[in-house]
């Protein structure tokens, strides 16, 4: 005792005191010769000689993660949007959402090594990694609120043309069950294939390249004439490219500004007025067009890079398609996912083409078209092929057709364009 008061400066009273508590605790003992202790219950606490004690402390910690519906992986702190905007939403069993709070508990404890890894939880658990929780119970689960979760899926052909499986999320502790219901979305909102009506098109409008894509049957595309096509385009003297995908992915998107860009900057330097040049963006009728956040970030940019501080250097327009001036539950959807651009998207009655063919037309510079292509029984998905050119007569051609439908109608006062958006249906 004399030698613990010593080391720690205490009296003899408290020396007496410390040790006496130690002793009912069953902490510490007096050995053979008389010496102070550890007992075997005190000498657990320390993992190496010299080492801070171990001791159990109870911890009290709340915090506030995101659970997905489908699985119950924990996705973190993360705040997600509560708006469902460009993508497709899949169904949960109901089961999932009416019992979550009673899921998530199950599911938080058998993951809860996991997100203390991850750092989901409160620093003070997780501070030392030598004093992190062994034993933890869950007193109460309070569900705030429900928000839809983007899981992005990339759809893609291999070499041969053929369909590739998608991949897991890696966010998700299991995909098997979202791929399910992915399936069976896609396959509720798969068409029957239009290649046939596409490939008229192609005939009417003089596209006989694209046209060469797709195999004799219609089936898939060829991914090796496509390469070919690549390398005549590169060395032909006409002003065109062929390209796969939707024109706002990214890589489309830059080709499309190698056409923009110089034509922008060419009139901000242009001391003269420059016209306010109708650029029209006309929407295909596929219910897969769109399902991307891709798509708000295009249009943003094409909307911002239509005129400066001083001048204008091009008038761009939006057309969505609608049933007609009526249809106002399709243009409430259309001005939901299009806020806050809604000032230049119009409506434009559905049948452009057939629906299925996509045009961005700058008039006299040029032209984009894309098709879109259903082949139900090669991909989950509509195809997206189609071509840009800055051929005069192309563009002046496909512009002349574009005119006509947007500026007819389709019945006795009923104009093709639809007026914009955000006034389609309303009584004045």
């Amino acid at each position: 005792m004399s030698q613990v008061a010593t080391f720690f400066g205490f009296s003899r009273k408290e020396v007496q005191e410390a040790i006496d508590d130690l002793v009912e605790r069953g902490e510490l003992t007096l050995s053979e010769n008389g010496r102070l202790t550890l007992t075997e219950k005190s000498s657990s606490y320390f993992t190496e000689l010299g080492e801070v004690p171990r001791l159990s402390l109870l911890r009290d910690s709340t915090a506030c993660l995101s659970f997905d519906l489908a699985t119950f992986s924990c996705l973190g702190k993360d705040k997600f949007s509560d708006k469902w905007k460009a993508g497709i939403p899949i169904k949960v069993d109901d089961e999932n959402a009416s019992c979550s709070q009673t899921h998530v508990r199950k599911h938080f404890q058998r993951q809860f090594h996991e997100i203390l890894q991850k750092g989901f939880l409160s620093k003070a658990l997780t501070q030392d990694d030598k004093d992190s929780p062994n034993v933890y119970t869950v007193n109460s689960v309070n569900k705030i609120k429900q928000m839809p979760v983007r899981l992005p899926v990339h759809f893609k052909v291999d070499e041969d043309g053929r369909n590739v499986e998608r991949e897991d999320f890696e966010n998700l502790k299991s995909s098997d069950y979202v791929h399910a219901q992915i399936s069976l979305e896609l396959d509720n909102r798969a068409r029957p294939s239009n290649f046939g009506e596409i490939a008229k098109i192609m005939v009417e409008i003089g596209d006989g390249d694209t046209l060469k894509l797709f195999d004799s049957k219609g089936s898939s595309v060829s991914l090796q004439f496509f390469d070919d096509l690549a390398k005549l385009e590169s060395n032909s003297q006409k002003k065109r490219t062929t390209f796969i995908g939707p024109i706002y992915s990214s890589a489309n998107w830059k080709l499309l500004q190698t056409h923009l860009a110089p034509l922008i900057k060419a009139r901000q330097e242009s001391k003269s007025e420059v016209e306010q040049t109708p650029f029209l963006w006309v929407a295909p009728s596929d219910p897969y067009w769109g399902m991307s956040s891709s798509l708000q970030v295009r249009v943003s940019q094409l909307l911002e890079q239509a005129s400066t501080k001083e001048k204008k250097l091009y008038s761009p327009t939006i057309y969505l398609p609608v049933g007609g001036p009526d249809d106002h539950r399709t243009a409430q959807q259309w001005k939901r996912e299009f806020e806050p651009n809604t000032s230049k998207v119009r409506g434009l009655t559905e049948g452009f083409l057939g629906g299925s063919v996509e045009v961005l037309h700058f008039e006299g510079e040029f032209v984009v078209v894309v098709y879109h292509v259903s082949l139900r029984d090669s991909y989950p998905v509509s195809f997206p092929v189609g071509f840009i050119s800055a051929e005069k007569d192309v563009v002046s051609s496909i512009g002349r057709i574009l005119k006509s439908y947007v500026e007819g109608a389709s019945g006795f006062e009923q104009p093709n364009d639809c007026g914009l958006i955000s006034k389609i249906g309303r009584i004045e």
